[in-house]
């Protein structure tokens, strides 16, 4: 799948004076790649043994697998999708981000794939740079989610499609393909947790609006913020008196935890009016 971009409001360049972090780790893949591939010529299972992960190599204390493997690929194919993933989603993270997130999310999306693959698809050997690209490419499309981009199916078929769906297809698909026969020897698993690695990491940085949870603390931080500001007078009118009509109709036994709670703020208000001034 390739993609290229259309429009949209971060038309940032990349600084002249050095070379982005992107070329960096697409270089770097490359070379890897031609080492991989040129040693196998004389040890066949070399990289196999002691650069890709597999849960044999971390029993036998290879751990550098969790950081080697992502630099491995089966076949120019395979490097060729993950470089132009990476080239074309890299370029605007790195600009919006900015390279320390772009690292940070390719490696920790490589790591965190590689772990769940490791948990939960045992059998396979990883290898490649697939989830990290995936975490990337999650990170463009929760930043972008609505611009508009052209993904070429297969490098084939031209589909034009906002941003927020080519994440949502990549989620889908590896979610999909890793619960099915179908490719049953790549790490799909491994795509999956990179995809949601760059989806939470992007979404932790403000992009993609709140998650729901922060969005409960914060409406109960402003209710909570909003009741000790009234006066005893206008907190029984507005919430304390709704509260005893549910009593006389329902029993005490039918409040909440937080209708209890308010009751007792009442309580706490009422007491702080009627006390003496002290001197």
């Amino acid at each position: 799948m390739e993609f290229g971009r259309q429009s949209g409001p971060f038309p940032g360049r990349w600084s002249p004076d050095r070379m982005s972090f992107v070329m960096m780790l697409i270089i770097a893949n490359v070379v890897v790649s031609l080492l991989q591939w040129g040693t196998e010529l004389y040890y066949p299972d070399f990289a196999d043994k002691y650069f890709a992960l597999s849960n044999k190599g971390i029993a036998e204390g290879y751990y550098w697998q969790f950081l080697t493997y992502m630099f491995l690929h089966g076949g120019w194919l395979h490097l060729l999708v993950n470089c132009l993933g990476l080239y074309f989603a890299g370029r605007e993270v790195e600009i919006v981000l900015g390279p320390k997130h772009l690292l940070g999310m390719y490696f920790l999306g490589g790591f965190a794939g590689g772990v769940l693959q490791l948990l939960l698809g045992p059998a396979v050997t990883l290898m490649g740079a697939s989830a990290g690209v995936c975490a990337v490419i999650l990170a463009f499309t929760t930043m972008l989610p609505e611009l508009e981009i052209t993904a070429l199916i297969f490098f084939i078929i031209p589909v034009r499609m906002r941003a927020k769906w080519l994440g949502r297809a990549v989620i889908a698909s590896s979610i999909f393909f890793a619960v099915t026969p179908f490719g049953s020897s790549v790490g799909h698993i491994a795509h999956l947790g990179g995809a949601i690695t760059g989806w939470l990491y992007t979404r932790r940085l403000g992009f993609g609006g709140a998650f729901w949870f922060q969005r409960f603390l914060r409406d109960r931080r402003r209710l909570r913020d909003r009741q000790e500001r009234m006066d005893p007078n206008e907190f029984i009118s507005r919430e304390i008196d709704p509260i005893l009509d549910k009593i006389a109709s329902e029993g005490i036994h039918s409040l909440t935890r937080a209708e209890r709670r308010i009751l007792e703020l009442g309580r706490e208000k009422i007491a702080k009016k009627t006390s003496p001034p002290s001197h």
